[in-house]
């Protein structure tokens, strides 16, 4: 490794260790950007503050991102569960219709079979009726 570069990385933990700069930031910069900074951030009050001002609110976003993250996540896992719901609910439902229309052959079934029943009750019936009427008119004619 060249000396630039052990310094350059010396910098940076110097720059994350002792005012919070995120590498990930100063990595951006070269080795005499980041040894500038260093020396803005020791000797001028107003980069110093900036410098605060700006490490504080992307601390601020970064705790967001995860919030948020963890709130998507979440909302994501909610929907997958509510999409499995709905599918169970759906299949119950297709399941309860398939079951009324059998229920509702079955009483066709069963009111057919009854009518049925009834009419072959009513002819039986007239049979009888038609007997005793000719049963009493042979017994009136003699």
């Amino acid at each position: 490794m060249s000396q630039g570069k052990v310094k350059g990385f010396d910098i940076a933990e110097e720059l994350k260790s002792i005012y919070g700069i995120n590498k990930n930031i100063s990595n951006s910069l070269t080795n005499s950007q980041k040894e500038e900074l260093l020396h803005l951030l020791k000797n001028n009050k107003t980069v110093l503050e900036l410098t605060k001002s700006f490490v504080a609110k992307n601390k601020e976003l970064g705790n967001n991102n995860r919030t948020f993250g963890r709130q998507r996540s979440d909302a994501y896992r909610k929907l997958e569960d509510e999409r499995e719901k709905n599918e169970k609910l759906n299949n119950e439902v297709s399941q309860l219709k398939y079951e009324l229309i059998e229920l509702k052959n079955q009483i066709g079934n069963v009111l057919s079979e009854f009518q049925r029943m009834l009419v072959d009750d009513i002819l039986t019936r007239s049979e009888i009726l038609t007997f005793i009427q000719e049963l009493k008119n042979s017994v009136q004619a003699n």
